[in-house]
């Protein structure tokens, strides 16, 4: 299955239907992916969502071979970009033939507003222990670096990832101040966006990124079940700087470990220079920050969430 990070505690109206007649039309409407058998589902749709998100609903639909099944369903009219763009980074990382460093969603089939998928067992990155969440952290750099350094498809570009830095420095100051932070991660904070948007800016070649790889948009087997921790959430891939990927690879471990494991990884023109690295590490810095306000300023700090944030604050 494909989850949807966990909504924030209030979530944007849904401009779309999102009930068990809808949910029935788009099972009828399905369009197999390539070796994918419709006909070997045992259908059994429940009559509500198993969770809700900004974007999506997932509503259990059945089994196929064993395994359980969810309709990842549109809730809102800018969700349907989302998944066709989803839809098709999935596609070509997988026809890329190589072995990846983490799992990804698998996808079944498509509906007009719904994209049919595996639902994958496990917690999310956000809710595992330090030592835990530190490995998963270097995995995911090296899945970063990974992407990053193939081929980026023609996939609409992103308003808020991928940007130049200092497009978001509206939404910093804002969060910034909703924040209420302690005097010393303001000064923190502040300094580390100075140190962005004073850095050289990208200039070379928009790289496909994730967009959104953030502890919530990875999940972990439980403790002693098979396979790799997977990548989820592809909605908001891009092309562009990788600094935005970065910052939320920083999210899982606010320390240089991961940033390192990215660049003995990465293989894109000019990931040996030094000035280049520098620029980028410092635009990540800048980005995670900005991320990090914005999961405080969404997600009591009790929730797992907006603890992601106030570790990389406090870093």
């Amino acid at each position: 299955m494909i989850r949807v990070a966990r909504a924030a505690p209030s979530l944007p109206p849904a401009d779309l239907p999102v009930d068990l007649r809808h949910v029935e039309l788009q099972c009828a409407r399905l369009r197999a992916e390539e070796g994918v058998e419709l006909d070997a589902i045992d259908w059994r749709i429940a009559k509500t969502a198993r969770a809700e998100g900004w974007d999506n609903a997932l509503w259990p639909v059945g089994t196929l071979r064993g395994r359980s099944l969810v309709l990842r369903v549109a809730r809102r009219e800018v969700s349907r970009a989302l998944l066709g763009r989803e839809v098709t980074v999935l596609r070509r990382l997988r026809g890329l033939g190589i072995q990846l460093p983490m799992g990804l969603p698998t996808v079944l089939g498509t509906a007009d507003d719904a994209v049919l998928v595996e639902w994958i067992d496990g917690v999310t990155a956000d809710e595992v222990e330090p030592a835990v969440r530190a490995r998963v952290a270097v995995v995911l750099a090296r899945m970063l670096a990974t992407i990053h350094s193939g081929p980026a498809p023609e996939v609409g570009l992103n308003p808020v990832r991928g940007v130049p830095l200092e497009t978001r420095a509206e939404s910093f100051a804002a969060d910034l101040e909703r924040a209420v932070l302690p005097a010393e991660a303001v000064q923190r904070a502040e300094a580390r966006w100075r140190a962005g948007l004073a850095a050289a800016p990208w200039e070379a070649r928009a790289l496909l990124l994730h967009g959104d790889p953030h502890p919530g948009n990875v999940v972990v087997p439980q403790p002693g079940a098979p396979g790799p921790a997977t990548l989820i959430d592809w909605g908001d891939t891009t092309r562009g700087d990788p600094a935005s990927d970065l910052g939320g690879l920083l999210l899982h471990l606010p320390c240089d470990a991961p940033l390192t494991a990215y660049r003995e990884t990465a293989a894109w023109t000019g990931i040996d220079d030094q000035q280049i690295w520098e620029a980028l590490e410092a635009r990540a810095w800048a980005w995670a920050t900005r991320m990090a306000l914005s999961l405080v300023t969404a997600y009591p700090s009790v929730h797992p969430l907006g603890a992601v944030g106030h570790r990389l604050l406090a870093a």
